[in-house]
């Protein structure tokens, strides 16, 4: 009864769950070109997730698993479906998401992949929508799934359609040709799309995009709050804390619209998912697309402080949950859809899926960047 009553005095008065309010990018967010300026690597279409063992960088794009070789990507396997996400443990094993609903543990020894364990069931339920890894130990594996009913390429229907089944397991793997469905342990469940988990100093913390959010597994209180973008996967970092980074960033458009029920209803129902009022991983493709008046652009140019339908962003958080550094590509740049981040040694390495680019930043460069 009181919440009903909280909700419609929300509604009523245009604040809390219904404020269309979104927090001024300042301080350590303040806007800057360090993402656009960052070195290129290499262009790859369909690029996703990053991870790294220490000594090398694992790329994925699509359903190939790639291993960086100086300034060159070698291809070490092509699975049968599309990566969804991808972990590694220093000098140990790799684990890879196949279409969100198999996870598979292997090795690279001399460019030759070697499966060691799989899992395709969380305790009863069959897996759906894992969308990033973690190694927390050699032998204990955390993992998000979005979704409990959309792919992982579905995601912004999931965020139009509110959705709220996310969660965050722990699998415990057992030995070579384990399936190990029964060695899972829920940590967190009914969460607004979960995308993104880390262990840190002895808590699991996890991103929950729709909330904005970085949350703590067995903690009521979230480490990171009211964040101006939709959260993603994280990264440590040899400084202490880790890198979060956001695939887009939040508009009072897109929150007007996800609080206007009948108009994003008939949305979803009649308009091609494409020019949907809603965040993108790339943008400025098509004159369909929404977002494209005169507070847009003006005499044909894009400004860069313009309401970013897609945007590039990642974050340094401290140990203490205090974002000390941001890295961006603006409205009017090119490396937008930032998916992943993993350093190694004195660089930082980003996947802009938006631009199909992996990217490198020195880290005393990026450590100027506020």
């Amino acid at each position: 009864m009181f919440d009903a009553l909280r909700h419609f005095s929300d509604r009523l008065l245009g604040r809390g769950s219904a404020a269309i309010t979104v927090p001024v990018m300042d301080g350590a967010l303040k806007p800057n070109r360090a993402l656009d300026e960052a070195q290129l690597v290499a262009q790859l279409p369909d690029i996703d997730d990053l991870a790294t063992d220490g000594q090398s960088l694992f790329v994925t794009a699509g359903a190939l698993l790639y291993r960086l070789d100086g300034a060159q990507l070698v291809e070490l396997r092509r699975f049968d479906g599309e990566i969804t996400a991808l972990a590694a443990y220093p000098g140990g094993p790799l684990a890879v998401a196949v279409a969100g609903r198999s996870i598979v543990v292997g090795s690279v020894h001399g460019g030759t992949w070697t499966e060691r364990a799989s899992l395709r069931t969380s305790g009863a339920a069959p897996l759906h929508g894992v969308n990033a890894l973690h190694f927390e130990t050699a032998d204990a594996l955390l993992y998000t799934e979005g979704s409990a009913h959309h792919a992982p390429a579905d995601w912004c229907r999931d965020l139009m359609e509110k959705g709220r089944t996310g969660r965050v397991s722990r699998w415990r793997i057992g030995g070579v040709g384990s399936t190990g469905g029964d060695a899972t342990e829920l940590l967190a469940q009914g969460l607004h799309h979960a995308l993104g988990v880390l262990s840190l100093e002895g808590q699991v913390l996890y991103s929950e995009s729709w909330r904005h959010r970085v949350g703590r597994v067995a903690n009521a209180a979230p480490m990171l709050a009211d964040l101006p973008g939709y959260p993603s996967r994280m990264a440590s970092s040899q400084t202490g804390g880790f890198w979060l980074t956001c695939f887009a960033c939040r508009t009072q458009l897109v929150e007007f619209v996800l609080r206007e029920d009948a108009y994003r209803t008939r949305m979803l129902a009649t308009v091609d998912p494409r020019y949907w009022v809603a965040p993108a991983l790339r943008s400025g493709t098509s004159y369909l697309e929404p977002l494209q008046g005169a507070g847009v652009k003006q005499m044909g140019v894009l400004k860069p402080w313009a309401p970013p339908r897609s945007y590039g962003l990642v974050v340094h958080v401290d140990a203490r949950g205090r974002i000390t550094q941001s890295l961006h590509s603006q409205v009017d740049g090119q490396h937008h859809g930032i998916t992943a981040v993993a350093e190694i040694g004195d660089a930082l390495f980003v996947a802009s899926k938006g631009s199909g680019r992996l990217l490198r930043i020195a880290l005393p460069q990026a450590g100027g960047a506020t």
